[in-house]
C-alpha cells in the first residue's frame, strides 16, 4: 500500500492569516484614534476663535469638558490597540515557534554547522515588529493624506506647504531605501557567519587554549566583526544622515508653516486658531513617516527576517495525516539508500540494501571516512535520505510519528551531546512523564546505575552545558542509558567504547548482550574488535558503500588475518569479556579494523 503525506501551508502564512482578525481590529481601533486627532486642533482653533474673542468662560469650561472626555476616549482606544497589538504578537509567536523549532532543527540535519539559531531570532524580529510602534506607524500612515487634505480646506498654501513636507520626508525613506539595503543585508549576513565562527571557537575552546591557538583564532573571529561592523556602521551612517534630514525638514516645514499661516492671518484670510490647528494638523501628517524613517532598520531586518523565515519553511514544510502505526518489533530494512554530507551534494552513503532482522546484533566496520556514522544516522532519521529509504517493519522511516518514533528507536551519537539539566532529565531525554523506575532501569541496563549514584547529587546532579560535569567515561555512560531509556526495539550506536575504560567496555557488551536476550535489534558502529565478539552479522563499509555483508565468524577471518580464528561469544557471566584476552597477538592484529 502506498503512504502519502500531506503537505500543509507554510506555517508562517497560517500564524498570518490567524493574527489577521487582531491586526484587523488594531486598524479599525486606528479610524477612531486618528478622527479624535483632530480633537486639539478643533480645541486651539475654538479656544482663538470663539473663547478669547467672546471672553465667555463658560464656553470655555463646556468645550473644555467635551475635549477632556474625548482625550480620554482616545487613551482609552490607544491603550486597547497597543494591546490587541501585542496580543496578535504573542499569538504569532506561540503558533510559529514550534514549527520554526522543528524547522531549524531539520535544516541543522542537513547542514550542520550552520547559525539554525538564527530561525528563532528571526521569529522574535517578527514578533516585535507586529507588537510595537512600527506597526502603529503604518496603520496611522494611511491617514497621512487626509490630514494633508484637511489642510488644503483649510487654505490652499497651508495644505502646498504640508504636501511638499509629507513628499520630501517619503523621498528621503525612499532614499533610505535604496542606501542603506544593500549594506543591512550584507552586514546582517555577515553578522551571522561571526556568530557562526564564534561558537565553533567556544565550542572548542579547550583546543585553542591547548595548542596556543588564542591569537590567531582571535583575529579569525575579530576579522569577520570588523567587516560585518564596518557595513553596519556605513549604513549607520547613511541612515543617519538622512533621518537628521528628515528631522530638520520636519521642523522647517513647521516653521514654515507658522510664518505663512502668520502671514495669512495678517491678511485676515484665516485666523489665529486656523493657524495653530494647521502646524498641529501637519505634524500629525508627517509624525508616521517620520517613525518609519527613524525605524527603517528595523522594517529592514523584519522584511529580512520574514524572507528567511519563508525559505526554511519553504525548504522543511511541515507534514501533516500521519496515522500512528502498529508498535515497531525491530525488522529494519535499507532500501537503495543514498545520504548526503551535510550542507553539499556530495553522497556518503550510495546505494545501501540490506535487511535486520529483530534481535540481531550487527556491526558496520570499516574505514574512517567509509559512511559509517552517516549510514548509523540515517537508521535513526538523523540524517535525511537523498534517495532511497530506511523502514522498520515494512513502514518507512519519514511516516512514523515522531513521539512514537522517539520511543521505539535509541540513538548514541559519536559525539556524546548531553544538556545543561540533570542526569535524570538526560537520561530521561527530558520527558515530563517520565517514570523514576524508568530511568533507574535505562542506568541499570547500561551499567551506569552504580556511576550514577556516586555523582554528588545522583540521578539529580547537574551536569552543565554538555556534560561539562562528567568525564569523557561517564558522559558514554550516561549517554548509553538515555539510548536504552524506555525500551527501545531498535537501537544504534556509534563508536559506544570511544571513552570507556576495561570496566566500562565490559559494562557495554553486557548491556548488548541484555538487548540481544530481550529480542531487541543493535547496530553498533565500532573499530574494536572486543565489541565484534558481540555480534551476529557484520557489514563491512568501503568508501560509502557495502563491500561485503555476512555473519561475524564469515568476515572477522578477513579482516583479522587468514590464520586467526572468529572468537567464541563467552556467556556475560564471564566477567563480560569476550574473545582471546589482550595479550594474544590476534587482538593485537584485529586493530587493522578501523573506523
Amino acid at each position: 500500500m502506498t503512504n502519502f503525506s500531506l503537505h500543509v501551508p507554510s506555517p508562517l502564512a497560517v500564524a498570518l492569516r490567524e493574527i489577521r482578525p487582531g491586526l484587523c481590529a488594531a486598524g479599525g481601533l486606528s479610524l477612531f484614534i486618528n478622527l479624535l486627532m483632530f480633537v486639539s486642533p478643533l480645541y486651539t482653533m475654538q479656544i482663538y476663535d470663539r473663547v478669547l474673542t467672546s471672553r465667555n468662560a463658560v464656553t470655555l469650561v463646556i468645550i473644555s469638558v467635551i475635549v477632556g472626555v474625548l482625550l480620554i476616549t482616545y487613551g482609552t482606544l490607544e491603550h486597547y490597540r497597543a494591546r490587541i497589538l501585542q496580543q496578535a504578537g504573542v499569538r504569532f509567536d506561540r503558533l510559529l515557534s514550534g514549527p520554526a523549532f522543528e524547522a531549524a532543527l531539520s535544516s541543522a540535519l542537513r547542514a550542520r554547522g550552520s547559525n539554525h539559531a538564527q530561525t528563532l531570532r528571526d521569529l522574535d524580529l517578527m514578533r516585535d515588529i507586529l507588537s510595537g510602534g512600527v506597526i502603529m506607524a503604518l496603520m496611522d500612515a494611511p491617514w497621512a493624506p487626509i490630514y494633508i487634505v484637511i489642510c488644503f480646506l483649510l487654505h490652499p498654501l497651508i495644505g502646498l506647504v504640508a504636501l511638499v513636507g509629507a513628499v520630501a520626508i517619503v523621498t528621503i525613506a525612499l532614499v533610505n531605501e535604496r542606501a542603506t539595503k544593500g549594506l543591512l543585508l550584507r552586514a546582517s549576513l555577515t553578522n551571522t557567519r561571526a556568530i557562526d565562527r564564534l561558537g565553533s571557537s567556544l565550542r572548542n575552546a579547550e583546543a585553542i587554549r591547548g595548542l596556543g591557538m588564542g591569537p590567531a583564532i582571535r583575529s579569525w573571529c575579530t576579522g569577520i566583526r570588523e567587516e560585518a561592523l564596518g557595513y553596519s556602521v556605513s549604513a549607520g551612517e547613511r541612515g543617519g544622515t538622512l533621518l537628521a534630514l528628515s528631522k530638520f525638514l520636519r521642523m522647517a516645514i513647521q516653521t514654515a508653516m507658522m510664518g505663512i499661516g502668520a502671514y495669512l492671518a495678517i491678511n485676515q484670510e484665516i485666523s489665529g486658531g486656523v493657524l495653530f490647528a494647521a502646524s498641529l494638523i501637519m505634524g500629525r501628517a508627517l509624525a508616521p513617516i517620520e517613525i518609519m524613517v527613524a525605524q527603517w532598520k528595523s522594517i529592514v531586518s523584519a522584511r529580512s527576517a520574514h524572507a528567511r523565515l519563508e525559505r526554511i519553511f519553504e525548504e522543511n514544510p511541515p507534514i501533516v495525516g500521519r496515522v500512528r502505526l502498529p508498535d515497531v518489533r525491530g525488522t529494519v530494512s535499507v532500501e537503495n539508500l543514498f545520504v548526503l554530507a551535510p550542507g553539499t551534494n556530495t553522497p556518503v552513503v550510495m546505494g545501501a540494501t540490506f535487511t535486520l532482522k529483530a534481535g540481531e546484533v550487527v556491526a558496520l566496520v570499516g574505514l574512517s571516512g567509509s559512511g559509517k556514522s552517516s549510514l548509523a544516522r540515517a537508521l535513526v532519521g538523523a540524517s535525511p535520505p537523498a534517495q532511497g529509504c530506511v523502514r522498520l517493519d515494512g513502514n518507512d522511516l519519514r511516516h512514523y510519528d515522531p513521539d512514537q518514533l522517539g520511543t521505539a528507536l535509541g540513538y548514541l551519537p559519536q559525539d556524546i551531546e548531553l544538556f545543561s539539566g540533570s542526569v535524570r532529565d538526560n537520561i530521561a531525554r527530558f520527558r515530563t512523564d517520565a517514570a523514576d523506575a524508568q530511568v533507574t532501569e535505562a542506568a541499570t541496563l547500561a551499567s551506569a546505575h552504580e556511576m550514577i549514584q556516586r555523582l554528588p547529587n545522583g540521578y539529580m546532579t547537574d551536569i552543565g552545558e554538555d556534560g561539562v560535569g562528567l568525564s569523557g567515561g561517564q558522559r558514554q555512560r550516561v549517554g548509553l542509558a538515555r539510548a536504552l531509556f524506555g525500551e527501545p526495539s531498535f537501537v544504534v550506536l556509534d563508536e559506544p567504547d570511544a571513552n570507556l575504560d576495561s570496566d566500562g567496555n565490559r559494562a557495554l557488551i553486557r548491556a548488548i548482550e541484555g538487548l540481544r536476550r530481550d529480542g531487541k535489534t543493535v547496530v553498533i558502529v565500532t573499530h574494536r574488535p572486543n565489541l565484534l565478539s558481540a555480534v551476529d552479522r557484520m557489514i563491512i563499509m568501503q568508501e560509502g558503500r557495502i563491500a561485503q555483508m555476512g555473519s561475524r565468524d564469515q568476515l572477522l577471518p578477513s579482516l583479522v588475518g587468514p590464520n586467526v580464528a572468529p572468537a567464541p561469544r563467552r556467556p556475560v557471566w564471564d566477567g563480560g569479556r569476550a574473545g582471546p584476552p589482550a595479550s594474544d597477538p590476534a587482538l593485537l592484529r584485529r586493530t587493522r579494523v578501523d573506523a
